[in-house]
């Protein structure tokens, strides 16, 4: 990571196991630092705008962590790709509701 003045700046952030995603969850314009922890489905957010951890259950054992914009609200939802069945599982973050998209097969593996 580097802070505007370029300077390297060290976040130690996670467990193992866990899978550094990006994104600008919370809509600053910057972006957070998150993991997603496969074993209990929790994704850890801290956000760059005020320094708060959020914390969001979403996913299950097996599921892949993606990140994007699926609502188009400026915000980055928080979702999964399940490859057991080839659905995707969004949570969006400009209403909070859960979209569910069949998209691939069961070998795919989304690109994050």
């Amino acid at each position: 990571l580097r802070s505007s003045d370029g300077t390297p700046q060290l976040v130690t952030w996670g467990a193992s196991g866990d899978v550094p995603v990006t994104g600008d969850f919370d809509g600053d314009g910057k972006t957070d630092v998150a993991t997603f922890r496969p074993s209990t489905g929790i994704w850890y957010i801290l956000r760059s705008s005020d320094g708060t951890l959020q914390q969001v259950t979403w996913g299950a054992s097996g599921d892949v962590p993606v990140t994007g914009d699926f609502d188009g609200d400026g915000k980055t939802d928080v979702a999964t790709f399940r490859p057991s069945t080839g659905i995707w599982y969004i949570l969006r973050s400009s209403d909070g509701a859960v979209q569910q998209v069949q998209w691939g097969v069961t070998s795919d593996q989304p690109l994050r």
